[in-house]
Parts: structure tokens; sequence; C-alpha cells
């Protein structure tokens, strides 16, 4: 079950995520500036939510809110999975050293850092990275692996992503027919009914245009 069982959740507004996203751009271009010298470039995106300032929290709780990113890999200097991502957190974790920010969280796709109200036993705001392959196949279909630990035996690979279809397609859509409002609604309505399957907000995010999107059986 989600540790956010029998909570209800509520949008951030755009002045309070504006310095918080600003402090997070900033880490990432010091961050790529320092890869760039190991010979390791990469895009920055700032997926699901994030990018649309739906980002929510739980009303009145210590979690606060966060951002995902996916780093989308330009060059990798032949690195394996794991020496690539370890170089990553060892960046970070520099970088980030006498800030507000907390120590890097090595998750299962995800490095993951926080900015906790000590005093105030809290968490004020996050960010996950993900490290990420983008290439067409024979194709030309869009394809795209992200690098995973396995937590049980510290093994890291790169596996296949599901895409979200025409996504960027079915949101332009959608606010040209006046339908964003809409939108926020439904994402919000899966937030918190997300009790028991704990779905990652970009996915619940993808989920809520698919869901208006097809309401008005749109091809």
């Amino acid at each position: 079950m989600s540790d956010y069982a029998g909570r209800t959740f509520e949008y951030v507004s755009k002045a309070e995520l504006k310095p918080a996203k600003e402090q997070v751009e900033k880490l990432i271009r010091d961050l790529q500036k320092n890869l760039r010298e190991e010979n390791i470039t990469f895009s920055p995106k700032l997926i699901g939510s994030g990018g649309k300032n739906l980002v929510t929290r739980v009303a009145g709780g210590n979690t606060g809110f966060d951002f995902d990113y996916n780093f989308v890999i330009q060059k990798d200097a032949d690195l394996g999975p794991k020496d690539l991502k370890l170089l990553f957190i060892q960046e970070l974790q520099d970088l980030i050293r006498n800030t507000q920010y907390s120590s890097v969280s090595n998750g299962k796709q995800s490095m993951v850092i926080k900015v906790v109200d000590k005093k105030n036993s809290r968490i004020l705001h996050g960010c996950d990275f993900a490290i990420v392959n983008e290439y067409a196949d024979d194709e030309d279909e869009f394809n795209q692996e992200i690098l995973v630990r396995n937590k049980t035996t510290d093994v890291y690979t790169w596996n296949e992503k599901p895409s979200a279809k025409n996504y960027t397609y079915k949101v332009s859509n959608l606010k040209a027919n006046g339908l964003w409002n809409e939108v926020r609604d439904e994402y919000l309505k899966l937030k918190n009914n997300n009790n028991d399957e704990g779905k990652k907000s970009f996915t619940l995010f993808y989920e809520a245009v698919n869901n208006v999107y097809s309401r008005y059986n749109w091809v």
C-alpha cells in the first residue's frame, strides 16, 4: 500500500515552484559542465507533471513536492551502466556538498536529492534524476531505455521503458480545445485515488492526459 494512503493531494503554486526549479536547474548545469570534462554529455528533460505546472504535494503533510528529470545520454565515455551511474552520483554529491540538499540516494531507477527542514522534521522539496538512452529503431519508432539498479544483487542494466505514445500531440490538442483544466482535475483525482498502486507521478500524468483525450473520441 502507498505511504500516501488516506491523504489528500493539492497543487503547488507557481510562485513556490519557481525558486525550487531554478535551484535544480543550476545544479544540472553545473553537473553538465563537470561531466563534460569526463567526456560525458547529456540533455536534461523535465518530465511528467513538473513541466506542466501540475506539481502536487500532500495537503498539510511533511513530504513536500518533487520534480522528475530524465538525463538523456549523448556521450557516455564507453562506461558500463554501473560505472556511469556511480560517476553521476559522485559528481552530484560533490556539487551539493555544503548546500541545503541532502546526500544523493541511489534508488532502483533514480538518483534522489531532497531539501530537508530538520528543525521542523519535514521535506521542503526534492528531485529524482533518471539516466536514459533514446534512439530510433530500424522502423524509425521512438524507443527509450532506462538505467536500472537491482538493489538485491547490485547489478546495473539498461531496461526498455514504455513510452507515452503521441503524448506531445495530445497535450497540444487538449490545450487548443480549452480542456487543460479538465486534465488538471483528472490528474488530481488520479493522485488522490492512487493509495494502493503507488504509481509514479509522471505515470499518473500520462494517464490523465490519455483519459481526458479518450473522452472526446479523438483519433
